[in-house]
């Protein structure tokens, strides 16, 4: 999936976050958007799925070079963040089994090859609620990656995570990428960054 902003910008009252953006992030091509705490990287990747919208200019969206308005490029994209809520009151096998009702995993993948890609076999029957940040963490990288979307946004894809579930990540990431399009919010953090070659820093924007 390609993206094209144009004289992009979001504010909020008070405070822009960025503005006069003109950028293409070319389909397959892997960005890391790089910022402190604060700086408007999660706004940024909101903005790339949908979930805000842009204050000024606008942006589009292309899938085998046919350009597609939000609501289907939605279908197309896959998103990960600490901040991102699970249904917690479902049980880790029940709560993929509602997932692949709403949206197949890649390779014709069932929930149970997921629990076990996310190391989270002897927790399958017990309620996301009562799971650690890391095994949420691994479960939210798990939907994303092993999802069919053209476009992959990861927030910070490795809070939470101690340093042996850093080195899953890694080498989850590196093996199921692909040739889709990747966006990784990064605190300038190499474990997150490390096959990004395109770089932007919102607050050039601003």
């Amino acid at each position: 999936m390609k993206l094209a902003y144009r004289k992009a910008g979001r504010r909020f009252p008070g405070q822009i976050v960025f503005q006069k953006l003109d950028l293409d992030i070319e389909a397959g091509s892997h960005w890391a958007i790089l910022g402190a705490n604060g700086s408007g990287k999660s706004t940024f990747l909101k903005t790339a799925f949908g979930a805000l919208s842009l204050s000024e200019g606008n942006l589009q969206h292309f899938v085998e070079d046919q350009a597609v308005d939000m609501q289907s490029a939605a279908l197309n994209i896959a998103y990960a963040a600490p901040y991102f809520e699970l249904i917690e009151e479902l049980s880790v096998q029940d709560f993929l089994k509602t997932a692949a009702g709403f949206r197949a995993f890649k390779n014709q993948l069932k929930p149970q090859d997921i629990i076990q890609k996310a190391m989270l076999e002897d927790a399958a029957k017990r309620k996301i609620r009562f799971l650690s940040s890391g095994m949420k963490q691994r479960l939210k990288l798990c939907l994303a990656l092993f999802s069919e979307a053209r476009l992959i946004i990861l927030d910070e894809p490795t809070s939470n995570l101690d340093r042996a579930g850093v080195q899953w990540f890694r080498d989850l990431l590196e093996k199921e990428i692909e040739d889709r399009t990747l966006l990784i919010g990064t605190n300038y953090n190499e474990d997150e960054g490390f096959l990004c070659d395109q770089h932007l820093r919102v607050t050039d924007y601003q």
